[in-house]
């Protein structure tokens, strides 16, 4: 009697507490089912790729063969290493992102700084177009810059992807002039405001202060740049007819004839070797974000893009 008399005289701060972990905890039990399904949906294509990249052709074609290779192999990734010709698209392809992603870097770091800090006439019109060019397909840049490169002899040389990258017109730039110009308005003022006491100048103060505090998010855009220009299959196979890539032989790889010369005519077969090179495709990228995911994060939490 007296433990129903405590339950029933339980006063409204103590119910209301109750009542607060109740509806805490499950949330937290919906949170994680909900994250389990999105790493499902995300995660399983990619897993179920690398589990068919070490399959043989039987495998594919054995019923009771799901997940789990019952006969390991790695002649696809062989016969894959054989067909890109690495390690020299490897060389090729790591060279141009590198190349590509240090210009997007530092033109897409002095815009959007510019964006940031200065007030100019007509600063908000070139913004709203930073923006609108955001959304345009890149399909429909394609046919006029191939005719402008074209016309001037730049194609199958990196010249394309080096000059739309200091212009700031190259692949997803936008988006990078956007995150560090919501990084620059986050940093503080008076940063600046005491460099120009102490006698700097707008690029001094730029250089010595703003730049070492904007690593974080400028490592994060070199990331993302290395990584779309890592898995570009349209500017690259347009702007390079002679030079292979790393997407460009993968993606031509679609035909039972192009590996006869190889000793593949099953379609099947040819399937699970683009498996592998998808695998080895997304490899060195895994790599690059092992390393940088500190800066991403820092920069992410940084950058204003979370509440």
């Amino acid at each position: 009697m007296e433990k129903v008399g405590r339950k029933r005289w339980l006063s409204p701060e103590k119910k209301q507490a109750a009542a607060r972990r109740t509806g805490m905890a499950a949330w937290a039990v919906i949170r994680g089912i909900l994250l389990a399904g999105i790493c499902f949906v995300v995660l399983f294509p990619l897993f179920s790729k690398i589990s068919r990249s070490f399959m043989p052709v039987e495998d594919l074609y054995n019923l009771t063969v799901r997940y789990i290779p019952a006969h390991f192999t790695i002649e696809n990734y062989q016969l894959m290493w054989v067909w890109m010709d690495m390690p020299k698209t490897l060389f090729v392809t790591l060279g141009i992102s590198l190349l590509v992603a240090f210009c997007q870097t530092a033109s897409a770091t002095w815009v959007g700084y510019g964006f940031a800090r200065f007030k100019f006439r007509g600063r908000n019109v070139l913004f709203v177009a930073l923006i609108v060019g955001m959304v345009i397909p890149p399909d429909l840049m394609l046919m006029p810059l191939y005719l402008i490169f074209q016309g001037v002899h730049l194609i199958d040389t990196p010249w394309p992807f080096v000059l739309m990258g200091l212009t700031c017109t190259g692949l997803k730039n936008g988006l990078y002039v956007f995150l560090l110009r919501q990084y620059f308005l986050g940093m503080p003022k008076e940063l600046e405001e005491a460099a120009y006491v102490d006698g700097a100048g707008p690029l001094k103060a730029f250089v010595t202060i703003m730049l070492p505090g904007a690593v974080p998010m400028m490592v994060t855009v070199f990331l993302f740049s290395c990584v779309w220009q890592w898995l570009d299959s349209l500017y690259s196979s347009v702007f390079f007819q002679e030079i292979q890539t790393m997407t460009s032989a993968l993606t031509s790889m679609g035909h039972v004839n192009d590996m006869s010369g190889m000793g593949v005519s099953d379609p099947a077969a040819i399937t699970l070797i683009k498996y592998a090179g998808i695998v080895m495709l997304i490899l060195p990228m895994v790599v690059l974000y092992l390393f940088c995911q500190r800066y991403f994060v820092e920069s992410i939490e940084r950058s204003g893009l979370v509440g």
